[in-house]
Formats: C-alpha cells, sequence, structure tokens
C-alpha cells in the first residue's frame, strides 16, 4: 500500500465511526451479543488503547531506532485488566481520534523511503512500516466490520432479545 493511499484509509476511521456511532444510546454503546464479542464501547476502548500503545509506539520505534522491537499486546486482556465495559465512552472516543490525527500528522511527514525501515514484530518476524500500515488499515476495516455486525443485531429488535447460544449455555 502507498503511503498516500494508507493515510486515506487511516483517516476516513472517524467519519465512519461517526456515521455509525451517532445517536447510540447508552444501552446501545454497552450492549455485548455474547461474551465473546466486544460492545460498542468495548470496540472503541480497544481502538483507543491500540491506536496509542500498539501503532503510534510502533510508528515511533520504526522512525526513532533501527531494527527495534515491535510490541505486541493481547486486546482480550486488555480489556478485562482495563475494564473497558466500565469506562466512559465520549472520553473514550475523544482519546482515540486525538491519538489519530496525531498519527496521522507524523504520517504526513514521511517520505516514501521511511516506509522501509524495519523491526522484528513478535511471531511476525520482521516487518517494514509499509507492512505496519498494512496491518494498521485491516485493523480498522475488522473493528468497522465488527461494529457494522453488532449495529446490525441492535436494530433487529429479535435477534437482541433473542439469548444467544454462549451465553444460554452458562
Amino acid at each position: 500500500m502507498l503511503l498516500a493511499q494508507a493515510i486515506a484509509a487511516l483517516g476516513a476511521m472517524p467519519e465512519a465511526l461517526d456515521q455509525r456511532l451517532a445517536g447510540l444510546d447508552e444501552g446501545q454503546l454497552r450492549f455485548k451479543p455474547d461474551a465473546d464479542h466486544f460492545s460498542v464501547l468495548e470496540n472503541i476502548c480497544h481502538l483507543r488503547d491500540i491506536e496509542v500503545e500498539g501503532y503510534a509506539w510502533r510508528l515511533e520505534l520504526l522512525l526513532e531506532e533501527d531494527d527495534p522491537l515491535l510490541p505486541d499486546l493481547d486486546g482480550a486482556a486488555l480489556a478485562r485488566e482495563r475494564r473497558y465495559h466500565a469506562q466512559a465512552f465520549a472520553p473514550a472516543l475523544l482519546a482515540f481520534l486525538e491519538a489519530r490525527r496525531r498519527n496521522l500528522d507524523t504520517l504526513a511527514r514521511l517520505a516514501p523511503v521511511d516506509l522501509e525501515r524495519r523491526g522484528e514484530f513478535g511471531e511476525l518476524g520482521v516487518i517494514d512500516l509499509a507492512q505496519l500500515l498494512d496491518m494498521w488499515v485491516a485493523h480498522d476495516r475488522e473493528h468497522l466490520k465488527e461494529l457494522d455486525q453488532l449495529l446490525s443485531t441492535l436494530r433487529d429488535p429479535a435477534a437482541k432479545s433473542a439469548p444467544s447460544a454462549s451465553l444460554r449455555q452458562r
């Protein structure tokens, strides 16, 4: 993916979230279809933390160090440890949006040669900044897809009121 394409894709996320989340009430923000899926609120908290502690940190390391070790994060563990379900939505969304803006500002200053900077990323091994951008864009797309599925469930009262299989097993 070219740098300009990545910047455009990552820059589209705030508007995509705004379109999807406008008008949701507190109950909708916290609704979980089952224990294995994030609520809207938990998605936003996850996006915020991964933006700051994942992508922003990896970007900084790649730009400032030669062959850095890039941190991997366990999103499910962060959700449990930080009690995403108990956090406030508006500050979490604002923090994500601010972090994304800062990251886009950093990306806008890069030269194409910067995409070749490399680091070691856990089980993936050595990756370059271009690959990190691909992962970042894919992460956004995965969460938009997950939000779309969740919002579809929220709009269908029959699906929302029927307990899911995982909840029935408890």
